[in-house]
Formats: structure tokens, C-alpha cells, sequence
């Protein structure tokens, strides 16, 4: 029997109304379960639905309770454990403010171009930067940027789709 502690993306489709984002986190805190990531949108407009990606982790056994208990929730329409299927693509979108007053941006612009992040936003005294991608290539352009003063940040949380079709029910 496996008690490692993985990590696994949840996708869950759920009615786009009020409370069930709260329905669903308290699911979590109400049983001691550690939510790492959350990211929410509406996905669609015509059906109100929406899109909750969590990524939690623990044992199979956890995560199956979880996954049994989220599929109890009424407006709970469809969940996928991402991370039990064949293959899955998952970004995260970071923003970093950096200091840049008194410093030369030439390495820096030239570093970010590289790694494909884009410049939002820049003056004399800071430069606002966008990267996109797997939550390891965030951290990496996390590090890359430490010698930067870096005044803030902000991070999406995961998002996640299945490629291919296994994922469909049928």
C-alpha cells in the first residue's frame, strides 16, 4: 500500500452561483485538507458553469475521500483527478515587479526574452514581467530573477486541461 503524500490536480465543473466556491474550500478546511493551489473561472456563460482547479495533496486514500466528498457536493457536475490520466498540459501565470532604479536592464531584458516572459510595464524605477508556465519553470524564473530586487509578486495558481480524449466520459 502506497501512504506517500502526491500531489494531484482536481478539476472540478460546478454550477457558476453564489457559496459554491465557499461549499467547496470549506469541504477542505472542515477536514483538515491542505488546498496548495485554486484557481476559478466560468467557463461557461449559457449553462453557468464554472471551472475550480485545485491541487492538493496526500495519500490515495485521501484523495479518493476528497474526490468522494467533492462528488457528493449537489452542484458538483463533473471531477477529474488531472494527474491519474495519460497525458495533461499545466501553466501558471506569475507577475514580478523588480527594482531596476540606478541598475543597467540591457542582461535583464535580454535574460526574459530568452525565457519567453514578457515586459508589461517599465520606467526608470521598476520593470512588471509575465511569465506563463509549469509551476518548476515558474520557480526556475523565480530564482533567475533573485538577484533583481524583487518588490512583488503574484502567482495564479494552477490551471490544467487533459490532451487527447481519455478524459471523456462516456
Amino acid at each position: 500500500m502506497n501512504k506517500k503524500n502526491l500531489k494531484h490536480i482536481l478539476s472540478i465543473m460546478v454550477d457558476n452561483e453564489p457559496g459554491v466556491l465557499a461549499r467547496v474550500v470549506g469541504l477542505f478546511s472542515g477536514r483538515g485538507y491542505n488546498i496548495e493551489s485554486l484557481s476559478v473561472s466560468e467557463v461557461d456563460s449559457h449553462k453557468f458553469l464554472s471551472r475550480i482547479t485545485v491541487v492538493t495533496s496526500g495519500t490515495k486514500i485521501i484523495v479518493d475521500q476528497i474526490k468522494a466528498q467533492l462528488a457528493k457536493l449537489i452542484p458538483v457536475h463533473n471531477l477529474v483527478d488531472i494527474t491519474e490520466l495519460k497525458s495533461f498540459i499545466g501553466k501558471e501565470l506569475i507577475l514580478i515587479k523588480l527594482d531596476v532604479k540606478n541598475k543597467k536592464t540591457f542582461d535583464l531584458k535580454k535574460k526574459l526574452e530568452r525565457l519567453s516572459a514578457k515586459i508589461l510595464e517599465e520606467n526608470d524605477l521598476e520593470i512588471i514581467v509575465q511569465f506563463t508556465g509549469s509551476p518548476n519553470e515558474v520557480k526556475k524564473m523565480e530564482s533567475i530573477l533573485q538577484p533583481y530586487k524583487i518588490i512583488e509578486q503574484t502567482r495564479s495558481g494552477l490551471v490544467s486541461m487533459a490532451t487527447g480524449t481519455d478524459y471523456i466520459k462516456k
